[in-house]
């Protein structure tokens, strides 16, 4: 029985020798390894198995960014890009990046956004004007109350760009939306569409891809369309009151 327990207590010593740091690794551990590549400040989010087996994947805060390393179990190697699933079809590497997506809504450039209501709870909506399921939210958020949503006009495609230029340079941009995702043509004078680019710029730092796509107050966001039943829930959850 004794050799039992000695051999028992042996095994799990040598195997914590040798397998020790591939069975966790901290953020405490994987912080200095990461300075060698990351030459500013940052923040270790999470560690966790990598979909390349035999690596750690690391999530990473870098300012208001985003990033993730993957870190070899040896400790030795570092790979800085995104892994690509044959099998699956999917970018893994932007898959953990959506999980991981947050806004600083105080840095949004309202101004480039068409308001609609006047609440105290807050919305923010990446939207384009050829979206059907955008029109649908839009319709939805119309019958809520104690609300204001900002729209972000994010064409994904260039005839959506023409007509989010003329629903910008319209006087009533609300009513100009609204009209054009029913489907109506627009006749607008020309003006400064800058902000449409912007838009454009912020939504693919946040990896968006589609609309509509909302974030909250807290920064967390959700894409595609939500009943107002729905949002009413996520909106206790992600609020900051």
């Amino acid at each position: 029985m004794k050799k039992i327990v000695l051999i028992s207590c042996l095994s799990f010593v040598l195997t914590h020798l040798l397998f020790g740091s591939a069975l966790a690794l901290t953020r405490e551990e994987a912080s200095p390894i990461l300075k060698e590549l990351i030459k500013t400040e940052f923040r270790i989010l999470e560690v966790r198995e990598a979909p390349l087996e035999g690596c750690w994947e690391v999530v990473c805060e870098i300012g208001q960014d985003r990033a993730i390393v993957y870190l070899h179990k040896n400790l030795r190697f570092i790979i800085h890009g995104q892994i690509w699933d044959r099998q699956t079809k999917r970018n893994v590497t932007l898959d953990t990046l959506r999980e991981f997506r947050w806004v600083n809504i105080s840095a949004l450039p309202l101004g480039n956004a068409i308001p609609m209501g006047d609440g105290k709870r807050k919305l923010f909506v990446f939207t384009d004007p050829q979206c059907h399921f955008c029109f649908q939210l839009h319709e939805e958020l119309k019958q809520m109350k104690d609300l204001q949503v900002f729209f972000f006009l994010y064409p994904l495609s260039a005839a959506s760009h023409q007509k989010a230029k003329s629903v910008w340079c319209s006087q009533d941009r609300i009513k100009a939306l609204e009209e054009t995702y029913q489907g109506k043509e627009l006749e607008s004078p020309d003006c400064d569409t800058g902000p449409i680019d912007r838009n454009i710029e912020i939504g693919r730092r946040l990896l968006i891809e589609s609309t509509p796509t909302v974030l909250f107050e807290n920064g967390k966001m959700t894409e595609g369309y939500t009943s107002s039943e729905t949002l009413e829930n996520l909106l206790k959850l992600n609020s900051r009151f």
